[in-house]
């Protein structure tokens, strides 16, 4: 007799009594959904800010996650390897919940503050898609799981190519007012900012050049080609550390792994054509100024800037906290806040600036940290008002304080845990493909990025479902 739940009929129950591979294709498809509804639900936020459509993709997605994750413990297909990552994801999410006892802004530390949408309940949602990656069970769902990424990615792109061209199409990185710069049109796609963009682009540029090296197939080489030649070429118009110093580290690793498997001729022309696009971004970038007319308007007066490569991070960081969302105090140059301030085009001092404050609340704050997306709460100085303090921020721009921050020190560890058995499964299983190589190489690059990136909910479950994949590459 088929399996039913309080002696219902049995196609009432076909959840239940589903065969392993259609779980297996089940988690494939919810998280494909996530690829298409993140990227369409964000476009009105382009548009009008309208903070709410990007989180319902997450949640609609998310709950999906969650409910197929419990299906796979109740049909015992999950394999006792997942066990441990199980336990410590699990432990991470509730931790996010004890941690909104010592929450500024309670509704915040549940859903996220508006536009960024990292409360409590993203941690549950990013812990199911990490169990959804581990249970594709097949390479070939694995393979579709990754086209379906760089397909997203080229979806990006393309709309990133928009916001590169001096044509006035939307976006909110035309300008960057904290620098008093004009004319910049740097490029975010629809994930809400050029650093969380360049994020996506070299996590997913690394599998692409390996895909387009290994690939027995003739269709995915030629989209992976295509996407590795494209993703690195606008990680580098996006004009930050990320993109840049990301798309070195992509190229260096591509080439040690062709020649550790002695790909010969098959790795010249990938590897050329990603590292030709490359520095064919970088030239566009050190043209941009020129091609813009970008003016700077320092001291009252308009200025053209001249042409040459610049990285633009500080201006990046506050421009999207501040005018984007208006979840953090606006940029100044000048000392009124307790903190003191860092110029916003010294990159190295907006970053240490940024982790010095930081540091204090981890110290202030070390169990429970500020409550999940609470961390510009516990640097308001002179009003309840978060645009009325200078210089206070919501985003670390180091991902690992940022965690601890928030949620404490406690949830630092467990994210290492879980992120430190995903990189060693996902680096053990490196040498049975180009696939596993890459989903590793990628998790890896990602976590790299994290000492200077931040969490997005456009960018983040990609790499939590990529994360899983390497988790469940030990099967037992």
């Amino acid at each position: 007799m088929p399996k039913t739940i309080f002696g219902t009929t049995e196609k009432s129950n076909f959840i239940l009594n589903m065969k392993t591979e259609t779980y297996h294709k089940w988690n494939l498809w919810i998280l494909l959904s996530f690829l298409i509804l993140m990227p369409v639900m964000s476009v009105p936020l382009e548009f009008a800010r309208v903070y709410s459509l990007p989180v319902i993709a997450l949640a609609l997605t998310g709950v999906m996650a969650i409910v197929f994750s419990f299906i796979g413990y109740m049909k015992s297909a999950t394999p006792r390897s997942l066990l441990l990552p199980t336990v410590l994801v699990c432990a991470l999410a509730a931790w996010n919940i004890v941690s909104m006892y010592d929450a500024f802004v309670l509704n915040v530390a549940t859903f996220g503050a508006d536009g960024r949408g990292e409360g409590a309940l993203s941690a549950l949602f990013y812990g199911a898609f990490f169990l959804l990656g581990a249970q594709l069970g097949t390479d070939d769902n694995r393979r579709r799981l990754l086209r379906g990424m760089l397909w997203m990615g080229l979806a990006e792109c393309a709309w990133a190519l928009l916001q590169m061209l001096p044509i006035g199409f939307p976006s909110y990185y035309q300008n960057l007012e904290p620098m008093l710069l004009f004319r910049v049109f740097l490029p975010s796609g629809l994930t809400g900012s050029p650093i969380f963009l360049a994020i996506l682009l070299v996590m997913l540029a690394f599998p692409a050049v390996l895909g387009a090296m290994g690939s027995t197939e003739r269709r995915e080489r030629m989209l992976c080609l295509v996407s590795a030649g494209v993703f690195l070429f606008t990680a580098a118009r996006t004009q930050c550390l990320i993109g840049i110093a990301g798309g070195i580290l992509v190229l260096l690793g591509a080439l040690v792994w062709g020649l550790a498997q002695k790909q010969g001729k098959r790795m010249a022309l990938p590897v050329g054509i990603a590292a030709g696009a490359f520095v064919l971004g970088l030239v566009l970038a050190a043209a941009a100024p020129a091609i813009n007319a970008t003016y700077s308007r320092y001291g009252g007066t308009d200025t053209s800037v001249s042409a040459g490569l610049t990285l633009y991070d500080g201006g990046i960081m506050w421009k999207d906290g501040s005018y984007r969302l208006a979840a953090s105090g606006y940029y100044s140059d000048y000392d009124s806040n307790p903190n003191g301030y860092a110029k916003v085009d010294d990159i190295a001092g907006s970053y240490l600036y940024r982790d010095r404050v930081t540091a204090g609340i981890v110290k202030k704050y070390p169990l429970l940290g500020t409550g999940p997306d609470n961390l510009v709460y516990a640097q308001l100085y002179q009003s309840l008002k978060i645009g009325s303090n200078l210089n206070v921020f919501d985003r670390a721009y180091n991902q690992y304080l940022q965690v601890a921050a928030t949620t404490g020190i406690p949830a630092l560890l467990l994210y290492l845990a879980v992120m430190g058995i995903a990189a060693v499964r996902g680096i053990r299983g490196a040498g049975k493909g180009w696939l596993e190589a890459g989903i590793a190489g990628a998790v890896v690059l990602y976590l790299l990025a994290m000492l200077t990136g931040a969490s997005s909910i456009t960018v983040a479950p990609l790499f939590w479902a990529l994360a899983g994949c390497c988790a469940g590459m030990e099967r037992k």
